[in-house]
């Protein structure tokens, strides 16, 4: 367009400073442009004055209006839309990225792969335009916006509202549609891409118009060209009566079941097609794996055109020997390569993985039995359930979350899922698209209409919580009622709103005395601490009295405890309290959230997208800004939870706290909202103690004190009555319950032990150390850890004390949290020596080897691999599955602490990155540096997890170290 098209787009300077040109097309000419309202980038499309006159602005608006309702994360949306001075214009983000049609004239035909996932994508935003009685009508690759790898349909309601101005005759008067079609290749389509009955100017075309085009489109993607080309009017012809060459026979590497499905598309009678956009989006989702590949076909297909066969007779013998040899390279493909792998896959834990293969071995070999074997292992059958019901639900797995699959409608029974965790994402018409991690037993999702008040909150039912964050999770729980909370921290934009409202000058909104040091301000001397740069009201980051330049959609930052607090009730909300926090962060999914977390980062990022959605569907609870908590904590301050962008990964599963009159540029906002009848609010809002060491300054005892320690982990030399309670012997095993005096109290100690069958004897002894689980347990009967049969397979013995407190030894301790009393601090010593006494029993028994003992702990046990190796000389090795610091403190001399440095054997240590319980910069690398075992004996392996490590790592690591530490078992 002319310098004259931008004279007359200055009108709209008030909203948008359009700054220039970056593309025209047939149908409009694209602007970058600013929005001055919310300071952001936008695209300004404008309408070529000839075809904004065929259909009047009244008519535009009508089309748009509709069109930008879509909510679709494969649609851009549209913002605004208008007329200025005769041009007809709409309004979209602007996209960093490029077209579908510029990929496809960069490099010509897609690799299968890439083209199903974006088809997937297109056909995934024209599903939800089509439920909502959409049709695009100018679907071409011109039309799809490639952001990071994903597509975006855009453009809709503007063919439309085109069609619907040509046909009525637009109000200059009647129009020549195909003077449209063939002269400008707009108006009710794009030549190259128009259904049959499109191009015929059938007035009465529906949605399946939209999936030719589709079809059209895909051909492209795979063939680097779409079917007809030439002149338009040659073109036109050929969509109406002329078949497309076969897919197989242009690109035969492409898959045959993607094949059919883009041949199916391009039917020329709308009948034969996919009937709506759902059933050719199940048929594409169905082909493609969660890894983004088109789904495995067996080698069947005969790439090359065969000679013509003569006869009836001949075919049907030919036929019959192709299904001879397809029958038999699938049996081939499933026992000699497909099996072999899937239990690669299902050992290894990469349970997406290992679902898709097996789901496509299922299809091929449905009564295998070794796959009948596996798939327990694998998968299970969910019931999913959301309120209200009919409501669409898809999976992705957390390593690719472009790749969806439907699970169907809710309420839906017997669902086959994978037990890895996934991300779920429900749609219904009226109501928001909700996103939330969860495992193969996902609980019930509550979807918010759109048009709810608080459309931007998420509801939580609420359940039983502690504060499950290091260092407050010691903490009474408390029951939650149902809540909401919001999707996103508050805007820059959010709250500008309370600022220009005179938020700073109303002392309703600020109902909590101003502390600084303890020292009460004045409401003058409080007003002159909350403001920005330039000395207006406001947070410490902005200037001006407002945010930065293209900050609006970016989370609110530098405000204090008191400002948050004030703008939750100029809104009508509250700020979360500790407990409900926790709720919504689920931050025992830590290993799934924090790699998608804006911790560690450069600055905060745009908030409104699904990222790091926790298992309540909440987004960017970990990092971007901390977001202030309602509860104090013992030392007057209050939490901050989450980590902003600067903190380290540990910061989203770390109680911290801080003064309240704090603004650091991390400091931010995210609300809450309860029922009025919520009846522990107030137990929920009350201080809470907040446990915290700094391991870096503190030091452990002297030797001298630590000597005295060690007195209360001795004992009198007793018998040990030893009693076989019960053996067994199994194809791996043989397994023993044997009793013997404790050490102590007169107590009987029961002990496991898992002996090979067939190994040198002695025994290398590997003596287990649980997880806190263990505590009230119930009974150990038929006591079967998953860490057993691999140390049994590898010629040595496994063996599990039951000690104090654990299964049937239950008592009145109900936490491994350690706490400064007497109680406490003897059981710790009643532990130690339960486990010192197992090794005396081991070593009354030839068939052990009494110089080769190892310590292999998990959580709490790992913990305590800290201690007991270091007062039990005997043993020679330590593996620590998951091993670190708590922030919660025993006694001096039941603290480990100080007897990390006194541990001298040779010690393995396994994390997560993630870890939500040992966080790995306050808990675990402390732990590793005060060992005392020398550093050529002393290893820490870190993997990407949580609070567990790959179990073929767990094993491959721990067996080697037993081997080098202990000798060769077999």
């Amino acid at each position: 367009m002319s310098d004259e098209t931008l004279t007359r787009l200055a009108a709209l300077s008030d909203r948008y400073v359009v700054e220039r040109e970056i593309g025209h097309g047939g149908m409009a000419t694209v602007y970058r442009a600013r929005d001055v309202k919310y300071d952001r980038l936008v695209a300004i499309k404008v309408l070529r004055p000839e075809l904004a006159r065929s259909m009047g602005g009244e008519r535009f608006t009508r089309e748009i209006t509709i069109a930008s309702q879509l909510q679709s994360p494969h649609i851009l949306p549209l913002l605004d839309s208008g007329e200025v001075d005769g041009l007809l214009y709409y309004v979209m983000p602007l996209v960093e990225g490029e077209s579908l049609r510029d990929l496809l004239a960069r490099g010509g035909a897609l690799p299968p792969s890439d083209a199903a996932r974006l088809l997937r994508e297109i056909v995934d935003g024209l599903a939800h335009a089509h439920r909502r009685g959409v049709l695009h009508r100018d679907i071409k690759p011109d039309n799809v916006m490639l952001a990071e790898r994903h597509a975006l349909l855009m453009d809709f309601g503007v063919a439309k509202a085109l069609a619907d101005g040509r046909r009525s005759g637009g109000p200059t008067g009647s129009a020549d549609p195909h003077v449209t079609l063939t002269e400008l290749g707009v108006s009710l389509g794009t030549p190259a891409y128009m259904a049959p009955e499109q191009a015929a100017a059938d007035p009465n075309i529906d949605h399946r118009a939209d999936i030719y085009a589709v079809g059209v489109m895909a051909y492209e993607m795979l063939t680097g060209a779409p079917p007809f080309t030439g002149a338009p009017q040659v073109v036109i012809a050929a969509h109406i009566s002329t078949a497309p060459a076969p897919l197989a026979s242009v690109a035969p590497e492409v898959p045959p079941a993607l094949a059919a499905i883009v041949m199916r598309c391009l039917a020329k009678d709308p009948a034969d097609r996919f009937q709506t956009a759902d059933e050719l989006l199940e048929a594409i989702e169905a082909l493609v794996t969660p890894g983004g590949t088109v789904a495995y076909v067996p080698p069947v297909a005969v790439r090359r055109r065969r000679a013509a066969l003569i006869g009836v007779g001949v075919v049907a013998v030919a036929a019959l020997a192709i299904l001879g040899v397809q029958r038999a390279q699938r049996s081939a493909w499933v026992h000699q390569t497909a099996l072999p792998e899937l239990r690669r896959l299902a050992e290894a834990a990469a349970y997406d993985s290992a679902f898709v293969l097996a789901t496509e071995i299922e299809r091929i070999a449905p009564a295998d039995t070794t796959l009948a074997a596996i798939w327990p292992r694998i998968a299970r059958r969910a019931l999913i359930e959301t309120e209200p019901t009919g409501v669409r639900v898809y999976r992705a797995s957390t390593s690719d979350t472009s790749t969806w699959r439907l699970l169907g409608t809710t309420p839906m029974d017997s669902v086959r899922m994978p037990v890895q965790v996934g991300l779920f994402r429900y749609e219904k018409e009226g109501y928001r698209p909700y996103y939330r991690l969860g495992g193969s037993r996902p609980p019930i999702a509550l979807l918010t209409a759109t048009d709810a008040p608080d459309s931007g909150m998420v509801r939580i039912p609420g359940q039983e919580m502690r504060a499950f964050l290091v260092g407050a999770d010691n903490n009474p729980s408390v029951a939650l009622g149902a809540f909401q909370i919001d999707q996103y921290e508050v805007s820059n934009a959010q709250y500008q709103r309370f600022v220009d409202a005179g938020g700073y000058r109303d002392q309703a909104y600020w109902d909590q005395p101003v502390l600084e040091r303890g020292r009460p301000l004045s409401w003058n001397e409080a007003m002159s601490r909350f403001v920005d740069r330039t000395g207006r009201p406001g947070p410490a980051t902005w200037e001006g009295g407002t945010f930065p330049a293209g900050m609006a959609d970016h989370p609110v930052a530098g405000v204090s405890w008191y400002e948050a607090s004030a703008y939750a009730k100029f809104v009508g909300k509250s700020l979360p309290t500790i407990y409900h926090w926790a709720d919504a962060a689920g931050v025992y999914y830590s290993k799934w959230v924090v790699p998608e977390s804006n911790l560690e980062g450069t600055g905060t990022r745009a908030v409104g997208m699904p990222r790091a959605v926790t298992i309540a569907g909440v987004s960017d609870m970990g990092g971007n800004v901390r977001e202030w908590i309602q509860n104090e904590d013992d030392r007057g301050q209050r939490f901050i939870l989450g980590g902003g962008w600067s903190d380290l990964k540990y910061g989203f599963v770390d109680a911290y706290a801080q003064p309240p009159i704090d603004r650091a540029p991390i400091n931010g906002i995210r609300l809450a909202k309860y029922a009025d009848e919520e009846p522990n609010l107030a137990r929920a809002s009350a201080p809470i103690v907040r446990a915290f060491a700094d391991y870096t300054k503190e030091r452990p005892v002297s030797d001298a004190v630590y000597a005295g320690f060690l007195q209360f982990y001795d004992y009198d030399p007793i018998a040990l009555n030893a009693v076989l309670e019960s053996a067994d012997t199994t194809a791996t095993w043989i397994v023993e319950l044997v009793s013997i005096n404790a050490a102590y109290g007169g107590e009987r100690l029961p002990i496991w032990i898992y002996r090979p069958l067939q190994s040198p004897r002695p025994l290398q002894s590997v003596v287990f150390f649980p997880g806190s689980n263990a505590i009230n347990g119930g009974p150990s009967a038929g006591y079967n850890d998953a860490n057993a049969e691999w140390i049994v397979r590898s010629g040595r013995a496994f063996v599990v004390p039951i000690y104090k407190s654990t299964h049937e030894r239950s008592d009145s301790l109900r936490s491994d949290y350690a706490d400064q009393s007497i109680f406490y601090r003897d059981h710790v010593t009643m532990w130690v020596k339960d486990y010192r006494r197992t090794l005396d029993y081991l070593s009354s028994r030839a068939e052990f080897d009494s110089t080769k003992f190892a310590y292999m702990g998990f959580s709490w046990g790992g913990l305590h691999g800290g201690m007991v190796p270091a007062i039990e000389p005997r043993i020679k090795a330590s593996v620590l599955y998951v091993a670190g610091l708590m922030m919660e403190r025993a006694r001096p001399e039941a603290d480990v602490f100080n007897f990390l440095p006194r541990v001298k054997s040779p010690v393995l240590m396994l994390n997560g990155r993630n870890d939500f319980f040992f966080p790995l910069e306050t808990s675990q690398v402390p732990f590793f540096r005060l060992l005392g075992t020398p550093a050529a004996d002393k290893q820490q392996l870190i993997y990407e997890g949580g609070h567990d490590v790959p179990r073929t790592e767990l094993i491959k690591e721990s067996l080697g170290w037993f081997d080098k530490y202990l000798g060769t078992a077999r």
